[in-house]
């Protein structure tokens, strides 16, 4: 296939032109999705919460469709393991129906590791590749989904939901070590730092850069809540929306 959808040659440079217009129209739609979000009733809110999730894990199972056709779909790396794949896969069910408990995990994981992946993309396809589009569609639409959630169903995370955030991602991350063991693989680069270049270099060799990653990952969880705690004491919320209302 020779038509530009379906190349990875096309070159994606951070903080470029098209770094810049693809968070332009990000931040458009999430301004859009905030605003409908306050005047849409419950049940219309839960619907289109429904929609864009399946959205998202239709657009990961038609990029690994699309990948493997193509013939460079490598289970190494192209699996849906990351955080923002997984939750982009399973997002009509993690999103189906609001519930506090599940949400406030999904919180501080999509605004600390998603949002970061947005103004710090590893990306190397460029528009108007495939891998472009799923790239910003499953980051993007992950972020929206979550603010839509929280300012719809108010679904308001507690200050020690960052504490069990960090005993799930921990969790999650000591079930990849024998995936990444069986499969030769470095999924969340738990077994080595990314070849390219990145912020890991700073961080000292293997094991330790993974105790610096923990260590900032509680940084960003509390830099998450920052927001949750100014809205609580000058801006007191009301009780949790019924979805069915």
């Amino acid at each position: 296939m020779d038509h530009p959808f379906f190349s990875f040659d096309i070159p994606f440079a951070s903080f470029s032109p098209m770094h810049w217009w693809t968070l332009v129209v990000f931040a458009g739609l999430l301004a859009v999705m905030a605003k409908v979000g306050t005047r849409l009733s419950g049940a219309q809110n839960l619907w289109l919460g429904r929609i864009i999730a399946l959205f998202l894990s239709m657009t990961v199972v038609a990029f690994s469709w699309i990948h493997s056709y193509n013939g460079l779909f490598n289970y190494r790396v192209d699996l849906p393991l990351s955080i923002c794949n997984l939750f982009a896969l399973l997002a009509p069910m993690l999103f189906w129906q609001p519930n506090l408990r599940r949400f406030e995990i999904i919180y501080f994981l999509v605004l600390c590791g998603t949002f970061q992946a947005m103004l710090t993309p590893d990306l190397y396809a460029g528009f108007p590749s495939y891998g472009f589009f799923k790239y910003w569609i499953v980051h993007g639409g992950l972020v929206i989904l979550v603010i839509h959630h929280l300012l719809a169903f108010r679904l308001i995370p507690e200050a020690r939901s960052m504490l069990r955030t960090f005993i799930w991602l921990n969790l999650y991350l000591l079930l990849l070590i024998p995936v990444n063991l069986t499969l030769d693989a470095n999924y969340f680069y738990l077994m080595e730092k990314p070849l390219n270049p990145s912020i890991l270099d700073y961080f000292g060799p293997w094991p330790f850069y993974i105790l610096v990653c923990e260590a900032l990952a509680m940084g960003f969880f509390a830099i998450a809540y920052v927001p949750i705690y100014i809205g609580k004491k000058y801006f007191p919320a009301a009780a949790t929306i019924d979805p069915a209302d």
